[in-house]
């Protein structure tokens, strides 16, 4: 079943399993980027804060479990089983038709209903309007609303512009619930969103670079923090995730604690660090030995990331360069796969410089999501050989992405797994599960 956005089955579905969503106490996160990220935050943090905790975010790493987790770990298979039939057959029974994101939106709060959660983080599916994720939760039951960086994504639902994408997203505001926003947007999206915020009398605060503050230590280092009203000054820098862009996605979620102070008195500026030392978000500028994923015994760098429209690429490129100042020669050697609606070129254009090797991918089938297509190889080559200006950087195995990125590591220039996030759970399927 393909993407089809509104709200009457996942309400009409919800309503047959006797409102599990009007349980608990939510967060609700949209965006284009760094909406994961925030949600990695916010979860570990009130994790650490002695509150039972939710997250729900898509698409999914491995399998549609792994996007529900339970006190930072993926939902029991037998949970998440019991509970994904259940639903599934109540939208059977009563002729729903749910499509498979609603069926797995509400297998996700019928399962932190079940578990007795305190607080659910809910990560928007697509859009935020018509997201299914969108639904009647218990009054007061939203502590705060985050919208993070906007940009062009999925433009056949959303919209052709920043500002019609923006409009979208703040269809999860609701009346009188703070609103945080991530302060990089553009000046006429922070203009959609502080007009449409004034229409449900949602109080806007929105997180701009200008409120980080930087020092630098006895030994040189410098750290960046930021100022709250009730934790105190809070290191940024001691963020675990890669990026430098992650300061202010955590600055958002901690800002948006801090709005909820009142309704969360166990979380303190030590919990607080205790969360962001303890984030994790797989697949995400996530740095690994290829030996993890080969298991081969070979000593070489792999970041694997998902980015997979124009700005993620942007901000992928940006850290990049780190690992090119670290390269013998400058170079780096790509593996990447995207999805079938993608626009290969541009972003790869963003991404690949003169004497980079290229390496085509491509991703089986994705669970529940049969839409999902892998872009051809061939054309992956075109592209790159245009970008490259030489046949000879592409190169081609048949094979795994295992063969592949075996083959990639022959090179000795770091190795960046990218294009598709279903490129990269290829990847992390064959890790332990304490990388998630």
């Amino acid at each position: 079943m393909s993407i089809n956005l509104g709200l009457e089955r996942v309400a009409s579905l919800l309503h047959s399993l006797k409102s599990p969503q009007k349980c608990f106490q939510v967060f609700h996160v949209a965006g284009t980027n760094g909406k994961g990220s925030v949600c990695a935050y916010l979860s570990s943090i009130l994790h650490h804060s002695s509150l039972t905790t939710g997250r729900f975010t898509s698409p999914h790493l491995i399998h549609p479990r792994y996007s529900i987790s339970i006190n930072e770990k993926p939902v029991a298979k037998v949970l998440f089983d019991d509970a994904h039939r259940m639903v599934q057959l109540m939208s059977k029974r009563e002729a729903i038709g749910a499509t498979s994101f609603e069926l797995l939106t509400a297998t996700a709060l019928e399962i932190f209903y079940r578990k007795g959660v305190d607080v659910a983080i809910i990560e928007v599916g697509l859009g935020g309007r018509f997201d299914a994720t969108n639904v009647d939760y218990k009054v007061g039951g939203v502590l705060g609303t985050i919208i993070t960086r906007i940009g062009l994504d999925h433009q056949r639902f959303l919209g052709d512009t920043v500002e019609e994408i923006a409009h979208q997203k703040t269809g999860i505001m609701r009346r009188d619930v703070p609103v945080t926003v991530h302060g990089d947007n553009e000046e006429t999206v922070h203009k959609v969103i502080l007009h449409d915020a004034s229409m449900k009398d949602c109080p806007v605060t929105i997180v701009s670079p200008w409120l980080l503050r930087q020092e630098v230590d006895e030994h040189g280092l410098e750290s960046v923090y930021l100022r709250t009203k009730s934790y105190g000054s809070i290191n940024l820098s001691d963020t675990p995730l890669n990026g430098s862009y992650q300061h202010m996605n955590l600055a958002c979620a901690i800002t948006a604690l801090d709005l909820a102070q009142a309704s969360l008195p166990t979380v303190t500026s030590s919990s607080i660090r205790e969360g962001i030392a303890n984030t994790k978000w797989p697949g995400r500028l996530q740095l690994l030995n290829a030996s993890e994923f080969t298991g081969d015994d070979i000593r070489q760098c792999v970041l694997l990331d998902g980015a997979h429209n124009v700005q993620a690429a942007t901000f992928l490129g940006e850290y990049v360069e780190t690992l090119r100042k670290e390269s013998k020669d400058g170079t780096i050697t790509w593996v990447m796969a995207f999805s079938g609606n993608r626009n290969c070129k541009e972003m790869m254009s963003l991404l690949l410089q003169s004497g980079d090797r290229f390496y085509p991918a491509s991703f089986g089938p994705v669970d529940e999501m049969a839409w999902v297509h892998p872009l051809e190889k061939t054309e992956l080559k075109i592209a790159a050989t245009d970008i490259l200006g030489s046949e000879e950087c592409v190169l081609s195995v048949d094979g795994t992405t295992k063969d592949i990125i075996r083959d990639a590591c022959k090179h000795d220039s770091p190795v960046v797994v990218c294009g598709s996030l279903y490129l990269v759970s290829e990847v992390l399927a064959g890790l332990r599960d304490e990388y998630f």
